[in-house]
């Protein structure tokens, strides 16, 4: 795997994205709240704004129930690999982990921020937040509880390195969950 993107473990890359997403539009949400003069709750701007939101979460939920079956599907195909050490330098899938949380904070704030004083829908931030907040939910119904059950990690090429196209082409990768000591070195 010389000269391929760095590996990185599903499970980190979604949480740690997912996690800083959230972080980041809570301070967002409330510098919003604090200095809009009109948040346009009231009325049928306010029943748009809420029906909007609501909508859009469910939507997103219905998404990732009905792909959770080819996601498992996915995770029953990984291609195994023996040595840990493929993956790639340890330093380099720390970067990338890191680059992907800054990509997905500098969207939560731009989607945030613009929807709230450009689009005058405050609440649209909300609703990109709490599609990150599914999207931890179902990290932990499907990719950790699989790690769990297998006794494996998981691992794909870094998104942030490979792009999407990409990144959903590439296959799973998977490495034994068992720590590796002097002692049993197999």
């Amino acid at each position: 795997m010389a000269g391929s993107p760095p590996l990185v473990r599903i499970v980190p890359a979604e949480l740690g994205e997912g996690l800083t997403g959230i972080l980041v539009g809570i301070p967002a949400d409330v510098l919003i709240f604090f200095t809009m003069d009109d948040l346009r709750l009231s009325g049928t701007a306010g029943r748009v704004q809420i029906g909007g939101v609501v909508v859009l979460a469910l939507l997103w939920a219905v998404n990732l129930l009905v792909s959770r079956p080819r996601q498992l599907r996915a995770f029953s195909s990984a291609v195994a690999v023996e040595d840990a050490s493929v993956p790639g330098p340890n330093e380099e899938r720390t970067r990338q982990l890191r680059r992907g949380c800054v990509r997905v904070a500098a969207f939560v704030l731009l989607v945030t921020l613009g929807g709230a004083y450009v689009a005058h829908w405050p609440l649209f931030g909300l609703g990109v937040q709490l599609i990150l907040g599914l999207g931890l939910l179902h990290t932990w119904r499907t990719a950790i509880w699989w790690e769990r059950r297998h006794g494996v990690h998981l691992w794909k090429p870094a998104l942030s390195a490979v792009g999407r196209e990409n990144w959903r082409r590439s296959p799973y990768y998977a490495t034994s969950a068992r720590a590796r000591s002097l002692t049993n070195n197999g």
